[in-house]
């Protein structure tokens, strides 16, 4: 019983004790390794191993010494800038006896090593001043010389520059006396002198292609280019960083020779287009597409084949297209401008019904043309706009033409001009032109508000439904047209109420014309190119004495004013 109970507080004891038992066991294991590493890794170096202690050898010694000594001698003259071939050799000598010691006393230290450097480094340096003095001298005299002409006693002396200055920039001289630009200007000039012989080859290849090819002596030509684009290549490839590396040089001499090549069926070429011309003349159309179309597929080939030529021209493709679709569509331009002439005569006659089945068959012609060859400089716009127009106009080409001859009269003295009897109204304005751009609207008032421009349309629209020419009559024409009643009943200032009236309202006069002076001044003729068109008559703002003076003012063509309109003149 004691026994039992002596082991239960064991393990009672135990159990309370073991967390901090673990603990120190954890910090013991840390502690022996810190121990561990402290005590293995690198040991701090004393002091006193830093020091390089002076040679117990007697003889290494005094070569100590005399290399100070011989030191010293070039440092004397160095200072005093002498530097001869004495000083110059003591510190050669110098440098031997340093590297002798470093052999002999193998425990020298880094004071030893870094003296080597030092001296060393002087060494190189005393040479180098020497050598880019001498640099200088043969780059001046090699630049002499292969400016005149002596290629190989300059490349000698610039070959001996650039291995000089090689030496200098591998030396331990300073870094005062080292030039890597010169080194590579002096090997680009080297390079320069051995390809120039290669540049006069190619400049004769060059010079005796051009005289074979303005003989026409082509075989020899091509001979001759060939040998200069390879010359040039080879400098290309092998001197690239020379002034005489071309690469654009090169690629012209590959394209004289393409050219070369290319002549033969450049030259069938301008023979094919030659004879489809000659054919055209003779109004052959097929032959003429035919050696068009030859021509151009040969073009093509030169394109493809040779495409560094100089006979190389998209340009000369498409116009050898619009020339073969030009013939090929001869036939139906022809046609239609006879269809054009027929449908004028029939609607100069009156002849609607004839002139309706005409227009038919233009129409479908004139799509064909414009969709089979689109590229034809037989193809006509205006004359195409022409035909659409008057196919959407079919309907009321008879009450068109019947308004408009029902409104002329014959110009007093010229029969065969026929003049409006009176302004154009809205009417006839919007009949023929679908729109209206009068700022005082009303179907019987006369058109107004319309710029010198939009008169000539609607002339052009109407020449094209009469089958005859319409125009605006010249001042001229309206004062024989006005003859002698300047004092007849006008539109004026002080009757219009500030506005334009129906037209034919006021008293015609002797020749049944109405409205010449007053109502609306009117657009005349003029030249094409001018900026400037006469306004004939006056209008509702002037004054019947002005009136009388039958009024002339120039206005700018693009004007639009709402006192302004026009009439018309038909020529038969």
């Amino acid at each position: 019983m004691p026994v039992s109970r002596t082991k239960h507080h064991i393990a009672a004891f135990f159990r309370a004790v073991r967390i901090w038992l673990f603990c120190g066991l954890g910090l013991a294991a840390l502690g022996s390794l810190y121990y561990f590493l402290a005590t293995v890794g690198p040991k701090r170096v004393s002091d006193s191993s830093s020091v390089v202690t002076a040679p117990d050898d007697p003889a290494v010694a005094r070569l100590s010494e005399e290399i100070s000594e011989l030191e010293k001698q070039y440092r004397l003259a160095a200072d005093a800038q002498l530097v001869t071939a004495e000083s110059t050799e003591a510190l050669t000598k110098a440098v031997e006896k340093q590297k002798e010691l470093l052999r002999t006393f193998s425990r020298a230290g880094l004071d030893q090593s870094t003296r080597l450097v030092r001296l060393e480094t002087e060494l190189d340096s005393v040479r180098a001043r020497g050598k880019v003095i001498l640099v200088d001298r043969l780059e001046k005299d090699g630049e002499e010389l292969l400016d005149a002409g002596k290629v190989d006693e300059a490349g000698e002396k610039l070959r001996e520059a650039l291995l000089l200055q090689r030496e200098i920039n591998r030396s331990s001289a300073s870094s005062r006396y080292k030039n890597y630009v010169r080194e590579t200007s002096l090997s680009q000039a080297v390079d320069a002198v051995q390809a120039a012989p290669l540049r006069k080859e190619m400049e004769a290849a060059v010079l005796t292609a051009r005289k074979a090819a303005a003989e026409e002596r082509w075989a020899d030509a091509l001979t001759a280019y060939t040998a200069a684009r390879d010359a040039q290549a080879r400098i290309n490839r092998e001197y690239g960083r020379t002034r005489y590396a071309d690469l654009a040089g090169a690629d012209r001499l590959s394209a004289e020779i393409e050219s070369l090549n290319a002549a033969g069926i450049a030259q069938e070429i301008e023979i094919k287009e030659k004879a489809g011309d000659e054919m055209v003349i003779r109004r052959r159309s097929a032959e003429a597409a035919a050696l068009f179309n030859e021509a151009e597929t040969l073009q093509l080939q030169v394109n493809q084949n040779y495409p560094r030529s100089r006979f190389v021209s998209s340009q000369r493709i498409e116009g050898l297209e619009i020339k073969r679709q030009t013939a090929l569509s001869t036939g139906i331009a022809d046609s239609l401008e006879e269809l054009d002439r027929a449908i004028g005569a029939h609607l100069r006659k009156r002849q609607i019904v004839a002139a309706e089945q005409k227009l038919e068959e233009a129409g479908q012609l004139v799509e064909k043309l414009f969709r089979e060859f689109p590229k034809s400089r037989r193809l006509d716009g205006a004359l195409r706009i022409k035909f659409a127009y008057l196919a959407l106009r079919r309907a009321d080409l008879r009450a068109l033409q019947d308004e408009v001859y029902d409104r002329l009269l014959p110009l007093p003295g010229v029969a065969e001009r026929l003049l409006l009897k009176t302004e154009v109204p809205q009417s006839l304005y919007v009949l023929v032109m679908n729109t209206n751009p009068s700022r005082n609207p009303g179907r019987t008032l006369p058109v107004d508000s319309v710029s010198w421009n939009d008169a000539q349309e609607f002339c052009t629209r109407l020449s094209w439904l009469l089958g005859a020419t319409v125009r605006l009559p010249t001042p001229d024409e309206f004062r024989v047209a006005l003859g002698g009643d300047g004092g007849v009943e006008a539109w004026s200032s002080i009757n219009s109420e500030g506005r334009s009236h129906d037209v034919g309202r006021q008293k015609t006069n002797t020749a049944g014309f109405g409205d010449l002076l007053g109502n609306l001044a009117e657009w005349a003729d003029a030249a094409a190119d001018a900026d400037n068109a006469p306004v004939f008559g006056g209008s509702y703002l002037d004054d019947p004495g002005a009136l009388v003076k039958v009024p002339v003012e120039s206005r700018l063509k693009s004007d639009r004013a709402r006192h302004v309109g026009l009439r018309i003149l038909v020529e038969m």
